[in-house]
């Protein structure tokens, strides 16, 4: 039996060290072939993905459930923060359960590896995009064994274009893409303007570290004391998680969209509105952040 969701070996009596190692190896040999087959980068061990594989194997069999969500309510993502990883990643898991299978081995691991690659959701868990790391863990009782995959990565960018965008690029794509719902609403065009676009970049810094958007302030001292003179000035901002390492069109385009498709809508639709600049930072491991400032001149 096994199931997927997209968010140390336990042996028969006292496990070794190389044990836990040499079958955690070769389940990654394995995904990693599958990976190779379909011309995908390679995985890395991932200390945090074994931990928390593994915590979910032994309480598995510890509480005698069978399930991505523990009784507790913890789910994939759950496990892999309290094991120390980062909020902002793409998390996803496959789990695995067989009864009178036998001993723990390597031909285990292998069986059930095939048999995730034979079910359409764990294969797709296998060979998903936008992942860099991944652990295992198994744990094994009198007559079953629970098995568990972890995958983490940065994810991948969302919208449609995977084209890559330059920060001088951004507002002229968001502006676009706002203009296009404006007209549709009979509310004048946006124009980009450069002094938003540099308030908006000097409000969200390009190392996000422990930036937040609630932590956010100083919105008119932001804006060049040399540029125009503006009745008045709003911000829209969201971020995202798991939606990859480099920043693209589609980013803009999936941001835009958002708030389209929203309650910020009636900001980006406002007629008095003339002026618009936008920023859109990332940290390089899934987290982006974006921003953007609409002007009524």
């Amino acid at each position: 039996m096994i199931g997927a969701i997209f968010g140390a070996l336990a042996v028969p009596g006292v496990a070794q060290d190389a044990d836990l190692d040499t079958l955690r190896s070769r389940a990654l040999e394995l995904v990693n072939a599958d990976r190779d087959e379909q011309g995908l980068p390679a995985l890395s061990r991932g200390e945090t993905l074994d931990r928390s594989a593994q915590a979910h194997a032994e309480d598995m069999l510890r509480r005698d459930f069978y399930a991505h969500t523990g009784p507790d309510g913890n789910g994939p993502r759950d496990r892999f923060l309290t094991a120390g990883g980062s909020e902002w990643e793409l998390v996803a898991e496959n789990i695995a359960r067989c009864r009178g299978c036998g001993d723990l081995s390597r031909e285990r691991i292998e069986a059930f590896q095939e048999g995730w690659m034979n079910s359409p959701e764990h294969r797709a868990n296998i060979l998903r995009e936008g992942l860099t790391r991944f652990g295992f863990g198994a744990a094994a009782g009198e007559d079953e064994i629970f098995a568990v995959q972890t995958f983490a990565g940065p994810g991948m960018s969302r919208g449609k274009s995977s084209e890559p965008a330059g920060e001088g690029a951004i507002t002229d794509l968001a502006v676009a893409a706002i203009n296009a719902a404006r007209d549709d609403n009979g509310v004048a065009p946006l124009e980009p303007n450069a002094a938003l676009t540099e308030g908006a970049r000097s409000l969200v810094p390009e190392d996000l570290g422990s930036f937040t958007l609630e932590g956010m302030d100083g919105l008119r001292s932001a804006l060049p004391a040399e540029g125009p003179r503006w009745r008045a000035v709003q911000a829209v901002a969201a971020a995202c998680g798991g939606c990859g390492a480099r920043i693209t069109e589609g980013d803009v385009e999936g941001f835009v969209s958002d708030w389209l498709a929203g309650s910020r809508a009636a900001q980006l639709l406002r007629e008095e509105m003339t002026d618009a600049g936008m920023v859109v930072r990332m940290n390089g491991a899934g987290r982006k952040v974006a921003l953007l400032l609409l002007g009524a001149r």
